[in-house]
């Protein structure tokens, strides 16, 4: 009986720890490493709609992240229709926006808005942040 109450609680943990995750592999993922800080902040959000309108292929995620000075990830999910931000990895998800389509993506590139501009709130009219924020997959490292 108690092996059983153990085999249905490692059951349950295991299936709880898929919930809310997208695979990793299918994750595509584009690294800045030319720029300084403020150039690779501010031409985020252009580099995520140019990589994801020009994939070859399908995939669940694209995320754009910088390797150097700018030291953030931005991910997009299109399926989900979230918009991730981690502006200091290490520390984890620092936002998050639900119902970002490519209209909504285009429309923050026809407004020049930064990654610093949507992690400091200065688009929460346009976007809706989601709390708590759903953990997705990525290639960089938030934790």
């Amino acid at each position: 009986m108690k092996l059983r109450r153990t085999i249905l609680l490692f059951l349950i943990c295991s299936l709880a720890g898929c919930i809310g995750s997208v695979n990793p592999i299918s994750t595509r993922t584009l690294l800045l490493e030319e720029g300084d800080r403020v150039s690779q902040r501010r031409d985020a959000i252009p580099k995520l709609y140019e990589f994801y309108n020009n994939r070859p292929d399908d995939r669940e995620g694209y995320e754009v992240i910088s390797k150097r000075g700018g030291k953030f990830i931005l991910n997009y999910v299109p399926s989900l229709g979230l918009l991730t931000l981690c502006g200091k990895p290490g520390l984890g998800w620092s936002k998050q926006f639900i119902d970002v389509d490519e209209t909504l993506l285009k429309t923050l590139v026809d407004n020049k808005a930064t990654f610093d501009d949507l992690n400091t709130g200065k688009y929460d009219t346009l976007l809706v942040t989601k709390t708590p924020v759903f953990r997705v997959n990525t290639n960089g490292k938030p934790f």
